[in-house]
């Protein structure tokens, strides 16, 4: 195998060739100036110093192209053979030319790079799709933000809060497949934006939870009224309330039916930090409870970035003749998800029957993996619910290669099984409010391998 010469040899040929180029050039200008080169010729009859002012131009000219040959080469043979920064002609000579020179990240280390357990702490890609890529027939929509995901049997349910469907996948997830569906007209009422922000089911029924809803508590029917203009802003009237609406809804192929529609009894400061997940057990009875994620720290949209106060409300169904609507779901009581879950906001809870849990965050792009106690094999005890402050591990979704965060919307998570999570996630947020990485992974289905 041939070998390549050393840099030491390059640099010795290089001044040798140069030595000999520089002598050419002094004695080429010597004879040129006993000539009278570069002088006016006194002697109109004398013809051999023009010629040898022409051989002298041509033979200099050559000289000169090889001398900067002699340096140009070796330069481009050290920068590969030293493993260094990545250098054009260009960069060389900048008067031939403008060229960016390519930074090297050589002995500097971005943040992952430097994270000595970056692996042991972020959960692996296996597979992910986008929405828009599993649907054969998308009925017409070009937005899918996805915002929780259950699995039931071998099929995959989701539901997205600009949207009233609920779509069902089959458990493979295969692209453009039939079995892939919208169950339900993605409208209501003229209306698209759900709130949908959360589904479980429980004994053939799904129940979904839209967010946080105004309500007149003075109206003559149905006491839920939306106000998107003001939607970020709390309200002070005293006749004006934001309450999450848990929906109970029977799927058949093609479409649902709302077999009720009850408020929460918790009441929210606005519109767009209500319930952002939530998950349902019975108990030892059949009686089901709804443990709802509050979104904003402390449940609050005035507190809602003071990190490390995640809250979850624990709720019971109760109906009755005088209450609005005919029925509630009542406020048992706030419970404290651990400090150790430190986000700046809440999106996502799974709980498995034997008390696992799992809560996302969207803007933090982590996971906190902990154990709750007061459920055993499915069942819950209401009174006995609680986390175990003692156990807890805090994991990140990947980042880009540079070291950028890239699952910037995480807004759904489901336990496959002990190993593997199935999350879904969000539209990115648009007019500079998110950097642009954020849009790859956006709208999307995920499954994720624990470390």
């Amino acid at each position: 195998m041939a070998t390549l010469p050393s840099e030491r040899t390059v640099l010795l040929t290089q001044k040798s060739y140069e030595e000999e180029a520089l002598a050419h050039l002094e004695a080429r200008a010597d004879a040129g100036q006993a000539c009278g080169v570069g002088q006016p010729n006194k002697d109109p009859q004398h013809q051999e110093c023009p010629a040898k002012d022409l051989a002298w131009t041509c033979s200099s000219s050559a000289a000169l192209i090889i001398l900067a040959a002699l340096i140009i080469l070796p330069l481009a043979f050290i920068s590969y053979t030293s493993g260094g920064e990545e250098t054009d002609v260009m960069s060389v000579f900048p008067i031939l030319g403008s060229s960016k020179k390519k930074k090297s990240h050589h002995g500097h280390k971005n943040e992952c790079e430097a994270d000595l357990k970056y692996s042991k702490r972020t959960v692996k890609t296996a597979y992910e799709l986008p929405f828009a890529a599993l649907f054969r027939e998308n009925r017409g929509q070009k937005k899918f933000e996805a915002s929780s995901v259950t699995i039931v049997d071998n099929s995959v349910y989701a539901v997205c809060d600009s949207s009233f469907a609920i779509s069902k996948f089959d458990s493979a997830l295969l692209p453009f497949s039939t079995d892939n569906v919208q169950i339900g007209s993605p409208e209501r009422d003229g209306d698209v934006e759900s709130g949908y922000e959360a589904i479980f089911h429980h004994e053939g029924s799904f129940y979904v939870v839209r967010e946080s809803v105004l309500h007149h508590e003075h109206s003559s029917d149905d006491d839920e009224v939306t106000d998107d203009e003001n939607e970020d802003e709390a309200v002070s009237d005293e006749n004006h309330s934001f309450h999450a609406i848990i929906e109970e809804l029977v799927l058949g192929d093609t479409d649902y039916t709302v077999q009720s529609q009850c408020s929460s009894e918790f009441e929210f400061e606005g519109a767009s930090k209500g319930f952002e997940g939530a998950v349902g057990f019975p108990d030892a009875s059949g009686d089901l409870y709804i443990l709802g994620l509050c979104e904003g720290n402390h449940c609050s949209e005035k507190r809602k970035a003071d990190a490390g106060n995640g809250r979850m409300v624990l709720m019971k169904k109760k109906v009755g003749d005088d209450i609005p609507g005919g029925c509630i779901w009542e406020t048992l009581r706030t419970i404290h998800i651990p400090k150790s879950a430190y986000f700046i906001d809440y999106s996502a809870i799974d709980i498995s029957d034997d008390g696992r849990v799992v809560i996302t965050s969207q803007e933090n792009s982590e996971l906190w993996i902990g154990q709750v106690t007061g459920i055993a094999n499915g069942i819950i005890d209401p009174d006995a619910f609680e986390f175990d402050s003692s156990a807890g591990n805090l994991l990140q979704f990947p980042k880009s290669e540079d070291c950028h965060t890239v699952y910037c919307n995480i807004e759904g998570i489901h336990w496959m099984n002990d190993e593997m999570l199935l999350g879904v996630s969000d539209k990115m947020k648009g007019r500079g409010r998110q950097n642009f990485r954020c849009l790859e992974k956006d709208q999307s289905i995920h499954a994720f391998v624990l470390p």
